[in-house]
């Protein structure tokens, strides 16, 4: 079997993989739709490191084509999505419920589908039955694949315990921050995002969500909690933030540097939040996907698997006219 990697000079190819026999706890899926992250297109920009070798995806829904002997619970043909984040389950951190934190068995940290292990852009997908998770019929295929990217922004909002009544910023309005917007919204916070783009400010806008370009934002900062989803906008934040309030990472850049002024933090009584990865919150996220019936509307853009390079030739011209992009074996 074939799938994508990115090789040494972070170019798209086809690697094979030599499957081993299924293991009795592993479930296989025939890929049906793999959605493009933002990491993908920071490591084909040059803005973020990947290992060579290793099949990218990680946003994934198929069906299950077969099942390992003590696999209980699943059937063939069952429609699923899989959990990327897959601890080990035997390391202290997870041994004390923080699986987010694991050192993982080979003690390398967290292995993540897609990331640092092969993933799913790919015809099929192996794991561990306990990362694969059933896709209600109420959730379509595009809904399915973003249930990844809410359970990371359900992460956000429950580390940064943001609650119904505030008022939060959001610095971007790129697919990961669109998804915020939407769940917020749900829970009762009033959001505003900033956006460069007036095509994707637009989007925002059809969707019904508040959204402005940076230099549109309040002279006066009014805002309990400033996300940043661009991963180099704490200067920006900081201007926006009202005093008790918090900054919240939520995206990266690599090179990004910021100049910590602990003074102004210390009398403003800010707080700065790193949410890492999200802790077993897939079946919470497929729940609240259920109640967001915008969510599948962010699927924008649909490649062929083997069309791999025109799609990721369209996404790196960064236009406004797509928001989600998917890949479909």
């Amino acid at each position: 079997m074939k799938g994508l990697t990115f090789n040494t000079k972070r170019q798209p190819e086809w690697a094979e993989i030599n499957n081993s026999p299924l293991t009795e706890r592993q479930v296989e899926i025939k890929v049906f739709m793999s959605g493009i992250c933002g990491t993908d297109l920071a490591v084909l920009r040059g803005k973020e490191d990947a290992p060579s070798g290793i099949i990218r995806g990680h946003e994934a829904v198929g069906t299950i084509i077969a099942l390992g002997s003590s696999v209980t619970g699943l059937y063939i043909g069952q429609r699923v999505v899989i959990d990327p984040n897959q601890y080990c389950g035997d390391c202290p951190a997870c041994r004390s419920g923080a699986t987010h934190l694991c050192q993982g068995a080979d003690g390398r940290g967290l292995a993540i589908a897609g990331v640092n292990r092969h993933g799913t852009f790919a015809g099929r997908f192996r794991c561990d039955a306990r990362f694969v998770y059933p896709l209600p019929d109420t959730l379509s295929w595009e809904a399915g694949v973003l249930i990844e990217p809410l359970a990371c922004v359900w992460n956000v909002v429950h580390r940064a315990g943001l609650i119904a009544g505030e008022q939060v910023l959001l610095l971007g309005s790129g697919p990961m921050s669109l998804v915020a917007q939407l769940l917020l919204r749900q829970l009762g916070i009033a959001t505003l995002a900033t956006e460069c783009n007036a095509g994707r400010r637009d989007v925002a806008r059809r969707l019904g969500l508040a959204c402005c370009a940076p230099e549109a934002l309040p002279a006066e900062p009014t805002f309990s909690a400033v996300i940043d989803t661009v991963g180099n906008q704490l200067e920006l934040a900081s201007r926006q933030l009202r005093r008790g309030g918090r900054i919240v990472l939520f995206g990266f850049d690599d090179g990004y540097r910021y100049a910590f002024p602990a003074k102004q933090f210390l009398v403003n009584a800010w707080s700065i939040i790193g949410c890492g990865e999200y802790n077993q919150d897939f079946n919470q996220a497929i729940s609240l996907a259920q109640s967001l019936p915008d969510l599948s509307s962010l699927v924008t853009h649909k490649f062929n698997l083997d069309d791999y390079a025109h799609a990721f030739e369209l996404l790196s011209q960064n236009s406004h006219d797509y928001i989600k992009a998917v890949l479909v074996s």
